[in-house]
């Protein structure tokens, strides 16, 4: 049942059931106008403003919610008028709204003339015209591109005119034409189809003047308006008619057009792809879906032209009236990109309109190409768009068509403004970039060279692409083995020559320059910038301190390369590359930046991490001694400021590999300093996540460089630290040859507070080599120099560490002893670390003393310091140490729990031994019979 009509082929009118019209007026009349120009399809917020108000005012988004709330009360209209993520969409049946009805007899009409049957044809298409009542939303304030909506449905209204009038004319009543044919050219003189069918009409009128007349007419319009002679069809009608051999035929039938590029013959993979694209599709008893266009997006090589051919080709029954495709050259390379007039020619030759019958100026172009594909069902696919403004005036009017649009920006224009479905294109998966391999070189070839193929999918990164160059160059050199092409690109220097083509189409470099060459030059310059980062990803702040610029630009210069998908915001805040586009930026970098500027940058980005890390490693571990003298960082770096230790955590672990990078990046251009002292921020979270290689590696770093210093306190504490590394990786012969080294340089300049922190970190190398009486002779010296320097926090780590060494050796009560003076030093002074080290000695005391309640309380403690301070690697050895004691007291379901904890971080650590041991501990308890 119909509760409601609204009409917009006229004054915007809404009617209800019984007659009664209900009175709209101002904006609100305005929207509903603006949603029924585009029933069934999203209108977008910005369209919508922009059709209210010449120059919106700030509160224009408030106001528009205001009006549709008016509209959905006044009108009943919950059930049609829908909010969307975007905009809004008015959904009626063809029965509730002229235009629907307009567009349907347009439909049948033509369905009719190309069955043969004309007569019902006219009917149709009077059914058509009596819909209109005068200019779409007459009296109604719309301005943008809803204007161009009523233009275009003016389009549509004339050329169904002329439909009718071929068609009336086709039957055999020429009289009942001439007065609306002569009003037509009244009011558009200059369309010369209108001129030819006024002169058929007078002629089988049998007015063979008044057609003559008409010729004489268009000609003087014709020529003193566009300075053209009619077209050779209006000149072969006159000469026709003074002959006396006119006739005319009836409507020529539509012919289906089918302009797709080939199929892709390997085409593999993209199976989700393909799903959500069919997902666009009505099914086949519904009614046509709100989405009319998609954008395929992704980087250059990525395969979205291969996967909106290959899909069309699949879809190609679901549009009987036509595919259509034009390559907008939007980032070809060595060419211009093709504007909408000469797309939309292009388009109109594909629709068959003659030469002579193509309209002069742009927009008649337009306005023709859209009346042409109204009520059709046609898949356009615009391949290689720039920008949305180049798609616009190509979009069909018709709901039952749909565009296919690939680029390489995402196109924000047409998803904010016309409603588009994203679908973002990823490079492959392994498994399917071994697919389309195997399609190519054939899986005999595949299997003989298993090896050399993983490293081919692996430097290509999934890039559909450059796996073609490589295949085909594979094809062509059939006698060269596929270890050879490997190899080739392996070397990141050259990958990139490695696949270069001989056609600018196929040349990654050429592609990746394409989209390069069209950015603006600080964006440009930003990506080249972007060449010099080592590591896997990086931060905004990073990239700011990076390029010298403040970060709310930073943001707008990455926000413009991500829409050009040469970076990808991979989480919130971190960008990355894909690896052959980073290696195109590389090169960028060495080409387009000046060694000053290469070297400026450099600094700036070493700094932002060797200044964030220190700051993180102080809220880590605020009571550890400072061994490092800070320069301020470089004009330009922003150093992160972190507020707190969990802020401290979670930094150091999305930056750890960047940090990593940072300090190799450091090294490579003799920023010497910046690499030990980067090895220093970074030592507390090594240890405490038992990141013991990484530890190693960054010390060794260190001290290479450090080689190039004249500082002996530098020499000296990077050995020491470098020792401490060795020894927790179970490196001992070495760890000693840096003690040693270390304590001959202290003991050289004379620094006590330097002997003791060797004599400590020794007696640890010979604790982990389970000689506990030699880790005692040094422990014991150092305490004596921590006494003698009035080192507190020394002589408590000291103590513990006493503490730790006399228990080993079972002589528990002087183990407590120690202990003991060192918990209420490490109190006294605030050293969370230290403290919690203590009570997980005194709880290992006390359970070894057969005091197991009171060891509970011991490792509880510690457990809950060692997790506030996030010392991840010795919260694993308390809480192993916290289910031996609840095993002890015969807790197994206490015992089984703590064990399991640690086991998980023991595993996640990689820390081979102790996982084994726990693991036996719990294998051995959930043996015992229940």
């Amino acid at each position: 049942m119909i509760d409601a009509t609204f009409a917009i082929l006229g004054p915007v009118r809404v009617s209800w059931a019984d007659g009664r019209q209900v009175h709209l007026s101002g904006k609100p009349r305005a929207v509903l106008a603006s949603l029924l120009l585009n029933v069934n399809t999203l209108v977008s917020r910005e369209r919508l403003v922009e059709a209210l108000w010449e120059n919106p005012p700030a509160s224009a988004i408030p106001n528009l919610q205001t009006y549709i709330g008016q509209l959905r009360r006044s009108l009943s209209l919950d059930t049609r008028l829908l909010t969307r993520e975007t905009g809004y969409t008015f959904e009626a049946r063809a029965e509730e709204v002229d235009l629907l009805q307009f567009e349907q007899a347009i439909r049948l009409a033509r369905k009719e003339a190309e069955a043969g049957d004309v007569r019902a044809a006219v009917v149709e298409f009077e059914r058509a015209l009596a819909m209109w009542r005068g200019k779409p939303a007459e009296g109604t304030k719309l301005s943008g591109h809803m204007l161009a909506r009523v233009t275009e449905l003016e389009e549509r209204l004339a050329v169904v005119r002329l439909d009718w009038a071929e068609a009336k004319l086709a039957l055999g009543q020429p009289a009942e034409v001439i007065e609306d044919l002569r009003a037509f050219v009244a009011e558009q003189p200059l369309r010369e189809r209108a001129w030819r069918l006024l002169m058929l009409a007078h002629s089988r009128a049998g007015q063979r003047d008044k057609a003559l007349e008409a010729f004489q007419h268009a000609r003087s319009v014709l020529t003193d308006e566009l300075g053209l002679e009619p077209g050779e069809e209006l000149q072969q009608l006159q000469a026709a008619i003074l002959a006396g051999t006119t006739s005319v035929s009836e409507p020529a039938p539509w012919t289906p057009v089918c302009q797709l590029p080939s199929d892709v013959k390997h085409f593999s993979g993209r199976e989700a792809e393909l799903f959500e694209l069919d997902g666009l599709l009505p099914l086949p008893d519904e009614a046509p879906r709100a989405t009319t266009t998609c954008v395929i997006t992704g980087t250059g090589g990525v395969g979205k032209t291969a996967l909106a051919a290959h899909w069309a080709h699949t879809a190609r029954d679901r549009f009987p009236d036509g595919q259509l495709h034009v390559d907008l050259r939007g980032f070809s390379p060595g060419a211009s990109p093709m504007s909408p007039s000469e797309a939309v020619r292009i388009l109109l030759g594909f629709l068959h309109v003659p030469h002579h019958r193509m309209p002069s100026t742009v927009g008649e172009q337009i306005g023709l190409y859209r009346s042409l594909l109204a009520g059709r069902r046609v898949l356009l696919v615009l391949d290689n768009a720039r920008d949305p403004d180049q798609v616009r005036p190509l979009l069909p009017p018709s709901p039952e068509s749909l565009t296919l649009v690939t680029s390489r920006t995402a196109l924000t224009g047409l998803i904010a403004a016309e409603g588009a479905h994203l679908l973002r294109l990823a490079p492959l998966s392994d498994a399917q970039a071994g697919q389309l391999l195997k399609r190519r070189l054939g899986q005999d070839r595949m299997v003989a060279e298993r090896e050399a193929v993983d490293d081919i999918i692996k430097t290509c990164a999934g890039l559909p692409l450059a796996l073609g160059i490589v295949a085909a160059r594979a094809i062509i050199n059939a006698g060269l083995p596929l270890t050879a092409l490997a190899d080739e690109l392996q070397a990141e220097t050259t990958r990139l020559d490695a696949l270069q083509t001989e056609e600018l189409s196929t040349d990654l470099r050429e592609i990746f320059g394409s989209s390069y060459r069209v950015l603006a030059p600080e964006a440009a310059e930003t990506f080249a910038h972007l060449g010099l980062v080592a590591g896997p990803d990086t931060s905004l702040l990073a990239v700011a301190s990076l390029v010298g610029r403040p970060v709310a630009h930073t943001r707008t210069l990455l926000r413009t390369l991500e829409t050009a998908h040469l970076l990808d915001q991979h989480v919130p805040g971190r960008y990355r590359m894909h690896d052959l586009v980073r290696l195109y930026a590389i090169d960028r970098a060495r080409l387009d930046l000046g060694a000053d500027a290469r070297t400026a940058a450099v600094r700036r980005l070493v700094d932002f991490y060797l200044h964030t890390s220190h700051a993180a490693d102080r809220l880590l571990s605020p009571r550890r001694r400072s061994a490092i003298q800070m320069e301020p960082p470089a004009p330009g770096c922003l150093p992160d400021a972190l507020a707190d230790v969990a802020a401290a955590q979670t930094w150091f672990k999305a930056e750890h590999a960047c940090l990593l990078a940072a300090q190799r990046l450091a090294a490579e251009h003799d920023l010497h300093v910046a690499v030990w002292q980067l090895a220093w921020t970074l030592d507390t979270f090594h240890l405490a996540h038992n990141l013991l290689q990484n530890c190693v590696s960054a010390w060794r770093l260190a001290s290479s460089a450090v080689e190039h210093a004249t500082d002996l306190a530098a020499h000296a504490l990077v050995h020491q630290l470098l020792g401490r590394a060795c020894t927790r990786a179970g490196h001992h012969a070495e760890a000693l040859s840096h003690f040693a080294e270390a304590l001959a340089l202290y003991e050289r300049s004379g620094d006590v507070a330097g002997q003791a922190h060797v004599r400590h970190t020794l007696a640890l190398a010979w604790g982990h080599r389970d000689e506990p009486a030699q880790a005692l002779v040094h422990l014991e010296h150092a305490l004596r120099l921590y006494r003698e320097i009035d080192d507190a926090m020394g002589e408590a780590n000291a103590l513990n560490s006493l503490g730790w060494g006399t228990a080993m050796l079972g002589d528990f009560a002087k183990a407590q002893e120690y202990c003991e003076q060192a918990l209420a030093l490490l109190r006294s002074h605030g050293d969370r670390n230290g403290e919690a080290a203590t009570l997980d000695s005194l709880g290992y005391i006390a359970h070894h003393t057969g005091r197991h309640a009171r060891a509970l309380d011991y490792y509880r403690e510690a457990l809950t310091l060692r997790r506030e301070t996030g010392n991840a690697s010795q919260e694993a050895d308390t809480l192993s140490h916290l289910g031996d004691t609840h095993h002890a007291l015969g807790q197994q379901d206490e015992a089984a729990r703590a064990w399991g904890q640690a086991l998980a971080i023991y595993q996640d650590q990689h820390r081979t031994e102790k996982t084994k041991l726990v693991q036996e501990r719990l294998d051995a308890l959930r043996a015992r019979p229940s």
